[in-house]
């Protein structure tokens, strides 16, 4: 089965045709999608296509309003295919040609008399959601293993379909998609280090599991939302959140990762507010974000606490964060014969430096830490995560009357305290180093015969 899905207009009927007219598509089933009414219905014949308005749940309700996460349908849908074909066009172009249709789907001859409400379709892609809608797509295809082709039916730029990369998929969304089409849409190469966060999410790479974190953790609205993305590393959260329409402000203090997400940004011409500092270095207000992400951060923290009171000051909405379980195969090597540590319980547990983390947590310990220890959120989502033994917490409902100047200082006191104890550190391994060089040893009878001096006879 062949999956052929876009929003309205955007030529589906119009690319099923040309498969008709091909030599091996004269035999060709169409199935539209709204009539496959559960699983067991699916076709799945070498000579099915399904059709999918990829908007069609979108139609009755509002403009900013309709699901941006993929649906069961469409899941199972992209499961039973063999080939999945993503149809778009620039919005404007949609627009255009919603507003000249008067019939429903003129490929069919039984349906060709439906009439067809371009009113309703064009407040459907006037949505602030539709870049949203496409990215979501496009992450589901990232992590699911069947062949999947993006193409541009633009015809008054290009001559046939154009092939459109994955990542300029949900800019056609976007205000400068028909600069797109006049491009050319040009195919953008990634140049990542294998295991790096990005190893899996490149052009023709599937099963990505950053791609599956993504599509769970990013369902809040982010049009014209302020998102800050800390530990960004190579930068796939906050690219992902910028092709959602998010206004995206990424921090990474590792150099060589920090370098390879402004790499990354610049080769897909993404406009995201990049910068080289850890959380306790960011000077920024009280709420000065709509979203904070923290994914797979937090373990490494030394003072955790003081990075979630930071990191819920800087959100006025939602606070998602990923990290590790009391179930984590590396803190589960560090103790001696413990058995199954509940994780419906509020515990913490210190992990040690050697296993490249701090701390780790059940979400009871987080969701009572953020809702009633500091009462800065009022709504707690967990989420099992894709890598396994972890958690996805999304944090939403922020208190406006939650105790913020009392966090910060609570934090800067923390921090100061922090401060204090690795210049102590500091000063006791200097000391150390200099009782046990080769200079203080020579020194010794000299230091001992000053004493002798000093004694009272």
């Amino acid at each position: 089965m062949r999956l052929v899905i876009g929003p309205t207009s955007a030529g589906k009927s119009t690319f099923v045709e040309r498969m008709r007219d091909s030599a091996s598509g004269g035999d060709l089933r169409l199935h539209f999608a709204y009539e496959i009414k559960d699983r067991s219905a699916i076709p799945t014949g070498v000579d099915d296509v399904v059709h999918f308005n990829l908007l069609h749940s979108a139609q009755d309700r509002p403009a900013d309003a309709g699901r941006a996460t993929v649906s069961p349908m469409v899941a199972r849908l992209i499961d039973a295919a063999d080939e999945v074909v993503v149809l778009a066009a620039p919005r404007p172009v949609l627009l255009r040609r919603a507003s000249q249709r008067s019939g429903d789907e003129p490929v069919e001859a039984g349906r060709a008399g439906r009439p067809y409400n371009a009113d309703r379709w064009a407040r459907a892609l006037e949505g602030r959601r539709l870049a949203q809608v496409y990215e979501h797509l496009a992450l589901h295809l990232d992590h699911s293993t069947t062949p999947v082709r993006y193409l541009c039916s633009n015809g008054d730029v290009h001559d046939d379909f154009a092939t459109l990369s994955r990542w300029d998929y949900p800019r056609l969304a976007g205000a400068d998609s028909e600069q797109l089409c006049r491009e050319g849409h040009p195919t953008q190469v990634l140049e990542v280090r294998q295991g790096s966060y990005q190893a899996d999410y490149r052009e023709g790479a599937a099963g990505s599991a950053r791609s599956t974190t993504l599509e769970l953790a990013l369902q809040m609205p982010l049009a014209g939302k302020r998102v800050l993305d800390i530990g960004c590393a190579e930068g796939a959260a906050a690219l992902s959140a910028h092709r959602m329409g998010a206004k995206v402000t990424a921090i990474e203090p590792w150099g060589r990762r920090f370098e390879e997400a402004c790499t990354i940004a610049k080769t897909l011409d993404a406009s995201i507010d990049l910068r080289n500092v850890a959380l306790e270095d960011l000077r920024s207000r009280s709420g000065a974000f709509d979203v904070v992400l923290a994914l797979n951060v937090i373990h490494h923290s030394r003072d955790p606490l003081a990075f979630l009171d930071r990191a819920a000051d800087l959100t006025s909405s939602h606070l998602v964060l990923e990290y590790p379980g009391l179930a984590d195969r590396k803190f589960r090597s560090t103790l001696d014969g413990a058995g199954e540590l509940p994780e419906d319980q509020p515990l913490i547990g210190l992990s040690t430096r050697r296993k490249d983390q701090t701390f780790v947590f059940s979400p009871a310990s987080l969701e009572r830490y953020l809702l009633d220890t500091v009462r800065a959120f009022g709504h707690h989502q967990l989420i099992p995560s894709p890598i396994p033994n972890r958690w996805l917490s999304v944090f939403s409902k922020k208190r406006k009357g939650a105790p913020q100047g009392a966090m910060n200082e609570l934090a800067r006191l923390r921090r100061a305290v922090a401060a204090r104890d690795a210049t102590i550190a500091q000063l006791e391994g200097d000391l150390h180093d200099l009782r046990t060089s080769r200079s203080w040893r020579l020194t010794e009878p000299l230091r001992q015969a000053r004493a002798r001096l000093r004694r009272p006879s």
